[in-house]
């Protein structure tokens, strides 16, 4: 049983009926009516009104090319829908490029926080965009791994105001068992970071999640604490130089360049939330990169160069070792 189309109902579907048939060409009435799930008689009658109007032209006055045109014989003769020119569609907004990246872009972050129903739509929804978008699609990652099982538990732990247990490696390579009230979960330069209150530390603190490991629920209540927004540890500029040719391998951290030299190093600024990032940039490319500021991340990066030649010292037959 068709339901009854009203007014509002109408223009709807005669706003639908254009580009549709854009997409499908000529096609049966029939076919039509079945396809907007409305009667035969209802999608003529619309057909025949569409034929009718347009947009008015400069002079504000209807002219024959401001109007839709349609294949009358083929309506009357064969009972089939043929849109010959159209007003009004091709001056639709459309999105650019950059645009539609940036929408496969969005919805590659937000697909692993959203329960499987939604998930799967913005996977559909993101496949679509990327047909539209064409061979550039394939190239457009936000995360290194978007499906990361950490992140639904993460998630789900916020939700539920419960308390979260995992294994956490530092910068420096050193693990130690965690507990956490998780706070809010955010994307930073490529990477997902968890901003929890530490009941080790009874400190607030900024956990990156791929260095999180054995991530579980607990069924603890979560103490509250400040909301989301209200960072109670500000970031701040770490601002390094590198050769000209590595800048590629720190693409991940969001570098801003500020400055060459004539021997081609390049000086970058790159927003940081703990010391432990100059650390992480150092590593994508030892030897290469040299922080200059501020002093308590030359500091962490120092302590954990001592720190690393020590451990190879002690590794027999290690390049460092002494004996």
């Amino acid at each position: 049983m068709r339901k009854r189309v009203l007014a509002p109902d109408r223009v709807m579907l005669l706003l639908a009926l254009v580009p549709y048939l854009r997409e499908h060409g000529p096609t049966p009435v029939p076919q039509l009516a079945a396809a907007f799930n409305v009667a035969p008689d209802l999608l003529r009658e619309l057909v025949r009104f569409l034929g009718t109007a347009g947009v008015p032209g400069e002079t504000l006055s209807y002219q024959d090319e401001d109007l839709f045109d349609i294949d009358w014989d083929a309506l009357e003769r064969d009972d089939v829908v043929s849109v010959t020119r159209t007003v009004a569609v091709d001056d639709a907004p459309r999105f650019a490029p950059a645009e539609t990246a940036a929408l496969i872009a969005g919805l590659q972050a937000l697909t692993p926080m959203l329960p499987d129903e939604y998930a799967r739509g913005a996977q559909q929804a993101a496949a679509k965009l990327g047909t539209a978008l064409g061979a550039a699609a394939p190239m457009l990652s936000v995360t290194a791994d978007p499906q990361d099982p950490r992140i639904p538990l993460v998630v789900s732990a916020i939700d539920a105001g419960r308390v979260l247990a995992f294994e956490y490696r530092d910068a420096a390579g050193r693990s130690s068992r965690r507990t956490a009230d998780p706070i809010a979960l955010t994307q930073h330069a490529g990477s997902w970071y968890l901003r929890a209150h530490c009941r080790d530390r009874d400190a607030e603190r900024r956990f990156r999640v791929e260095q999180m490991s054995g991530v579980r629920v607990l069924d603890i209540a979560a103490e509250p604490h400040a909301p989301a927004g209200e960072e109670t540890r500000p970031a701040f500029d770490l601002v390094v130089s590198l050769p000209a040719h590595v800048v590629p391998k720190v693409r991940g951290f969001d570098p801003e360049v500020i400055g060459e030299d004539a021997a081609g190093r390049v000086r970058v600024r790159v927003e940081a939330w703990h010391e432990g990032a100059a650390i992480r940039l150092v590593q994508a490319a030892p030897g290469e990169i040299v922080v200059e500021a501020p002093e308590r991340a030359r500091e962490a990066v120092r302590a954990w160069a001592v720190r690393a030649l020590d451990a190879a010292e002690r590794v027999p037959g290690s390049a460092g070792s002494l004996g």
